[in-house]
């Protein structure tokens, strides 16, 4: 697969679990993972969900366990900052345990929360555009989290395509992240955005073209 096809298309991509452990694979065909079920499969999920529906707190530590690296990673992708990030996820379990006689029985948990701690970097990004107007890169690079980063955050093809996605501009940036790197469909992430899916793919398209024409020379080395 080229890098034209890698960047233009988003099957063959994987789906991790840290956006930045992940930046490579927006240029390499690697083989991606299902997207959520509409249906929980996972019994184990089931009854930690009935577990805290019942009172019993212990059951939502497997939950947290599950989706915690997920639930960072996504917040990290939107707010640019491992500590917010880190806060926002907390605060994303905490919001979801609180209110979690609200969920439906039976659906992924997923979905759910990661929806919730969408919101909530994105009410963290519009309190940083309404009383700072200088440009959300001053934390970047962000710390890295574990040494299994270290790879990812040497290589200079990363860190083009990392600096590539990260100018554009606000919504393309965060549904390019969502998409090209966690690997959502456009469907989730209209849901978890809140924007209606032909603003997503809006987004997105605006933001693959711009994404070519900063890498251009790649996608010539990728097709010759």
């Amino acid at each position: 697969m080229s890098v034209a096809d890698a960047i233009g298309i988003r099957g063959g991509l994987v789906r991790g679990p840290l956006a930045v452990d992940r930046r490579m694979f927006v240029l390499t065909g690697v083989p991606a993972e299902p997207e959520y079920r509409r249906t929980n499969d996972d019994p184990l999920e089931n009854r930690a969900i009935e577990g805290v529906k019942a009172g019993q707190a212990a059951a939502y530590d497997y939950l947290v366990s599950k989706y915690m690296k997920r639930v960072v990673s996504i917040a990290w992708g939107i707010v640019r900052n491992a500590h917010d990030a880190e806060d926002l996820a907390q605060e994303a379990f905490v919001k979801a345990y609180q209110t979690i006689d609200r969920f439906r029985s039976g659906e992924p948990f997923g979905p759910w929360i990661n929806r919730i701690v969408t919101n909530l970097a994105l009410d963290v990004v519009k309190h940083r555009s309404r009383f700072r107007k200088e440009e959300l890169r001053e934390t970047e690079p962000a710390p890295r989290r574990d040494s299994a980063q270290l790879a990812a955050e040497s290589s200079e093809l990363s860190s083009r395509i990392d600096d590539a996605i990260e100018s554009l501009p606000e919504m393309q940036r965060i549904v390019a992240r969502l998409y090209l790197v966690e690997q959502f469909g456009h469907a989730e992430i209209a849901a978890m955005t809140g924007l209606t899916e032909g603003t997503v793919r809006s987004h997105l398209s605006l933001a693959r073209g711009k994404l070519k024409e900063k890498l251009a020379d790649l996608y010539g080395a990728g097709n010759e």
